[in-house]
């Protein structure tokens, strides 16, 4: 018998934390900007960046991860199933020591120290956690997200790009190019999110159990069905601006404000259904091991159309207030989602 998760973080619970975030990241980014632009004009200072420039930078990635953390602890302690909630138990000391040595280890590595970094972010979130007196564990490593991000980004950036338009001077088609970097994302997308999905539960070890190739071409036809209806809302758009420029009826400011938002628009037109539907794909192949004769599965349930109608509807509130309305269509799409996610712990036949 299947049971649903339930969400029950509201809009007003976050406002004040994404408010006080929002404020105080817009003012050190304005003076971020400045100073990048001073940087970059002709006259470059003889001293390079000022010290202000980095404390600006600082800042920025201070408020960035106290959002972060307030922000899982208000939504971790907002679920529940079959009526018991799970708790999360975070130490702030212990994050500010995970976010200060990551910072410190991935600038001095030159990077290499990131796929631990996010490990240790990662394990400290699940492994803060804990349902009906039982904690979640993490098992992934840092070497092997490494390798993932090794794989699929520094050889096809880095390596073949150097290679190909440098050493070689080829003059192969570049979206050839972009088919073997669009290629690399994807495969690091499904790879990535395979590592993270690798956690404990009492003796249930949660994984994804689908194959790589299959993902694969789940992930591809999503981003080929965007990229193609991105094209023709944009298409579909220029005609009607251009229609309507020449009738003389829409000013140049106008023109330019309709451009931004269609911009806006048309960047994540299709990502509401893409979601949905790598949700439902990844939720559907979310399984544990067999525990006496028991295995834990996950599906979605839910509406894909409806559910992308509502999903656009937060996205548009969000845009037309300027993010202030962020935390409500956060809550409200988290909300929806999880409400039609549910958990069965079935028994599973052992014999041939």
């Amino acid at each position: 018998m299947k049971s649903h998760l339930n969400f029950n973080l509201k809009g007003g619970q976050l406002f004040p934390v994404w408010i006080a975030s929002f404020v105080l990241f817009l003012i050190p980014f304005y003076f971020l900007i400045k100073e990048f632009f001073e940087l970059t004009a002709n006259e470059v200072p003889a001293g390079g960046p000022s010290l202000r420039f980095f404390l600006y930078f600082v800042i920025l990635l201070t408020v960035s991860f106290t959002f972060i953390y307030y922000r899982a602890r208000l939504v971790i302690n907002s679920l529940e199933f079959k009526g018991l909630k799970v708790n999360c138990e975070f130490h702030s000391g212990k994050y500010i020591g995970i976010i200060v040595s990551g910072l410190v280890l991935s600038i001095v590595t030159l990077g290499i120290y990131i796929p631990w970094f996010i490990q240790n972010l990662q394990r400290f979130f699940i492994h803060g956690a804990s349902y009906n007196s039982h904690r979640f564990a993490f098992r992934g490593k840092g070497g092997r997200l490494f390798v993932i991000m090794t794989l699929a980004i520094f050889i096809p950036f880095i390596v073949v790009g150097f290679i190909v338009f440098t050493l070689l001077n080829s003059n192969i088609e570049i979206w050839i190019y972009q088919l073997m970097v669009l290629s690399s994302l994807v495969s690091m997308i499904y790879l990535t999110f395979k590592w993270m999905v690798d956690i404990r539960y009492k003796s249930y070890l949660i994984r994804l159990d689908t194959g790589f190739f299959r993902a694969m071409g789940k992930i591809g036809i999503e981003l080929l069905l965007a990229v193609i209806l991105v094209f023709l809302f944009q298409w579909l758009s220029s005609v009607c601006i251009a229609i309507w420029w020449s009738t003389g009826l829409l000013p140049s400011t106008g023109k330019i404000i309709i451009e931004l938002v269609l911009a806006i628009i048309t960047a994540g037109f299709y990502f509401p259904m893409a979601f949905i539907r790598l949700y439902r794909y990844f939720a559907e192949h979310t399984k544990s091991n067999i525990v006496d004769g028991k295995q834990i599965t996950m599906g979605y349930d839910g509406d894909q159309v409806t559910d992308f109608l509502y999903i656009w509807k937060q996205i548009l509130l969000t845009v037309i207030t300027l993010g202030i309305y962020y935390p409500w269509a956060f809550c409200r799409i988290v909300t929806r989602v999880l409400n039609q996610t549910f958990l069965k712990t079935d028994l599973v036949s052992t014999t041939v």
